[in-house]
């Protein structure tokens, strides 16, 4: 990463990011050529798992195990360039907590696994957990666990990024944060408090 100050190699921010990103972006080189397939996903066990059909470009490429790609993002606020300069377009920016992973993927066949995975996808998107959890003994589970494809993204290495304007001067930062908290939305008071993490 070009700018270090924004890097992280936390497995706990992994973890973060993880849970905080509704859609993740699978990069695939297919024969047709690059691929970028956004998807819901869930983290556990130390890989990504996703589900999908059983067949199509997508389930081909990665039948028989595939180098990939994987981002995972959650955005924060939209910083309007008027805040710093009135006239001047360039200090525009968005802030961001992001994961770019690089692992293998393929298909997972062993029921117990696929109801692994796909407990974890209805654990992330449906926290409540007002469902009967999916095992494979369970026989109104088994005929879905057939037809339903589950795959695995074993992560290899990956690597976080945090950008909050760690970068910019502290004046800049103590502005950004006395603005969000004036345009007070949900979302402008949780990235005041991340850029706050980097005022002295």
């Amino acid at each position: 990463m070009r700018r270090h100050e924004l890097g992280v190699q936390d497995d706990a921010f992994l973890a973060e990011v993880a849970r905080g990103a509704l859609v993740g972006h699978l990069a695939l080189a297919t024969p047709d050529g690059p691929r970028a397939v956004a998807l819901n996903f869930a983290l556990a066990d130390g890989a990504i798992w996703y589900h999908g059909a059983q067949a199509g470009e997508k389930f081909a490429t990665v039948a028989h195990g595939a180098p990939v790609g994987f981002t995972m993002t959650m955005a924060y606020s939209l910083i309007p360039s008027s805040w710093s300069a009135p006239a001047h377009a360039c200090p525009a920016t968005h802030f961001f907590k992001s994961v770019e992973v690089r692992g293998s993927c393929a298909p997972v066949d062993d029921p117990v696994l696929k109801a692994r995975g796909l407990q974890a996808i209805m654990e992330k998107y449906q926290p409540e957990r007002n469902f009967t959890p999916i095992s494979a003994d369970l026989p109104m589970y088994k005929g879905a666990l057939k037809s339903v494809g589950v795959f695995r993204v074993v992560i290899e290495s990956w690597t976080g990024k945090r950008k909050f304007g760690q970068n910019e001067p502290e004046k800049l930062r103590r502005l950004w944060v006395e603005k969000l908290r004036e345009r007070g939305t949900e979302l402008d008071l949780a990235t005041a408090d991340e850029i706050a993490r980097s005022l002295p």
